[in-house]
């Protein structure tokens, strides 16, 4: 006795296979599943088993420099680019190409470099210490820590140079630490105080003018050469009796006081 790979003799297994590596499956009737190519594999297609050829990266890549990608029908070969090219996506749906990317600055600049309204350039460690902008209407340049120096001469060759930067300082034992070219001066206790200095020795201000103007209905008594560091050098004592009144300095840290340049006595 036998066995041919079917129950039933009829039509059985060694009928309907006829070479080595056949397979019987069945549509309306047994039948021969012939052998497939070497490296096919089996796959339900249309109902029935079939021997289909995987694709996968080594089938797939033909040339050095290639890249498999997945685009709508399955794996797909991308050819090498350009030199220089570089590999951009193109959104959801589409398939990524090689592109010539936009050209890169090149030291030193050829030609001018245009910076859009609001558009900072930045400086320092991660861009926070200083930027330079335009706003659409003025010209921003700002430094975010430390001062901002120009080494050389300064010319104006239009318009005008207008600058004010008012604030309120308030003595402490006979002096304050200056911060703006104007300073409205607030006395400590009472409403009358003397100021002995003004420290104008934070980075960058070392030779810089200001004006010290009274504060609301105080009066404030500029000390000539008190003896403290920084003193005023000036011409005698002075009053800013009234808010109207005014007395210039420079700041001549260096030298450890503060020269007159002018006052006004306007009460």
């Amino acid at each position: 006795m036998s066995f041919n790979g079917d129950l039933y003799p009829t039509a059985g297994a060694d009928v309907v296979m006829t070479t080595k590596g056949d397979m019987v499956d069945y549509n309306t009737a047994r039948q021969r599943l012939g052998i497939g190519s070497a490296n096919q594999i089996l796959q339900v297609k249309s109902g029935l088993p079939s021997w289909e050829t995987l694709s996968t990266a080594g089938s797939v890549l033909t040339t050095q420099g290639s890249i498999l990608y997945e685009n709508a029908s399955g794996l797909a070969e991308l050819g090498f680019g350009t030199t220089g090219d570089v590999l951009t996506t193109k959104g959801t749906g589409a398939n990524p190409v090689w592109e010539t990317p936009a050209t890169g600055l090149s030291s030193p600049l050829s030609s001018n470099l245009v910076w859009d309204d609001n558009v900072e350039a930045n400086f320092g460690s991660g861009g926070g210490d200083s930027y330079i902008k335009h706003d659409g209407s003025n010209m921003y340049i700002k430094p975010i820590t430390g001062g901002l120096f120009f080494q050389g001469n300064v010319h104006m060759i239009q318009n005008t140079c207008f600058t004010f930067h008012e604030n309120i300082v308030t003595i402490s034992s006979g002096t304050f630490t200056g911060n703006n070219n104007s300073q409205r001066v607030a006395v400590e206790t009472g409403s009358s105080d003397d100021l002995d200095s003004a420290n104008y020795g934070g980075v960058g201000q070392n030779g810089s003018p200001f004006v010290l103007i009274a504060y609301n209905s105080n009066t404030v008594n500029v000390i000539d050469e008190s003896g403290v560091s920084p003193n005023f050098y000036a011409s005698g004592d002075f009053s800013l009796d009234h808010i109207t009144d005014t007395i210039t300095f420079l700041a001549f840290q260096g030298l450890g006081a503060n020269y007159e340049l002018s006052r006004s006595n306007n009460a």
